[in-house]
């Protein structure tokens, strides 16, 4: 029985597991094997580890690394203390409010990235844009929102608004799924809101926190599209990610060893990050 069981158990996960090691696995394996070659236009030749010295002692790439992080640091507090006000906030509306209110912010999620740059270009225009307009209103001076000083900042924003609507469901499933009657109890005895929120129901939380916080952190490793749309990675490399370098130098350069190279060190920079906050954030509450 047991092992009929465990095999049966096997069969479901099967066909998920062949195209995890098909689409996942597999191209990882063979984007190492290729990092660890050269190529010079004519022919790929050996190359060890060269790929991987010769990004480290690249200022651009090391910018990138920095740029990279700056927009992690920027989006996944910030997408996860807003998504969590948001649905504490919704949460106390009734069942069809919740479901308006959650759709809503959804929305930017599954719209085209395309459509939404196209919009935030023209907010962010520098003759026409409404930032600047909404900023002349109140005396000030127009601002370069896409240029040196303030570009990383402004991408930030237009990733945690996409990004938002996803958290604020996932938060807002978890604190469904908290009893009521540990809220009755704590209001019986007599705690206070603060006190409530935060040992009952931050603790809770923290599944679904952890999920928000590890995609978030991933998906801001991974920022391509906007940036790729709105800035091209400039001016002067300031909003140039990895995952954009591996861009350029895989499809612009050909240079697909090093661009390779860089994809493993950011799978090793990901993995490291995400280890470190299952550890962080694992909770053993169960309810």
């Amino acid at each position: 029985m047991s092992t009929r069981r465990e095999l049966t158990g096997w069969l479901f996960v099967l066909p998920m597991l062949i195209v995890f090691l098909s689409f996942v696995i597999y191209p990882v394996i063979q984007a190492f094997k290729s990092s660890l070659y050269g190529f010079d236009y004519t022919q790929y030749y050996w190359n060890g580890l060269g790929n991987y010295i010769t990004i480290f002692q690249d200022e651009t790439f090391l910018k990138s690394i920095r740029t990279t992080l700056l927009f992690v640091i920027l989006i996944v507090p910030a997408q996860t203390v807003i998504a969590l006000c948001i649905s504490l906030t919704i949460n106390s509306f009734s069942s069809k409010l919740q479901s308006f209110y959650k759709a809503v912010f959804y929305v930017p999620g599954v719209t085209s990235v395309v459509s939404l740059a196209m919009v935030w270009d023209y907010i962010y225009n520098n003759q026409f844009g409404f930032a600047n307009y909404a900023l002349s209103l109140v005396g000030m001076e127009p601002v370069n929102w896409l240029g040196i000083n303030f570009g990383v900042y402004a991408l930030s924003l237009i990733v945690i608004t996409i990004t938002l609507g996803t958290a604020v469901v996932v938060i807002s499933a978890g604190l469904d799924g908290i009893p009521q009657e540990l809220y009755e109890s704590a209001n019986i005895d007599g705690a206070t809101s603060k006190r409530i929120l935060f040992s009952i129901t931050l603790p809770l939380l923290k599944p679904s926190l952890l999920y928000v916080v590890v995609t978030g952190m991933i998906a801001a490793f991974q920022i391509f599209t906007v940036i790729l749309l709105m800035t091209g990675g400039g001016p002067a490399y300031k909003t140039t990610t990895i995952l954009m370098l591996i861009y350029r130098e895989a499809f612009m350069n050909m240079n697909f060893g090093a661009a390779n190279a860089m994809g493993i060190v950011l799978c090793l920079i990901i993995t490291t990050i995400a280890i470190i906050q299952f550890k962080l954030l694992k909770t053993d509450i169960e309810y």
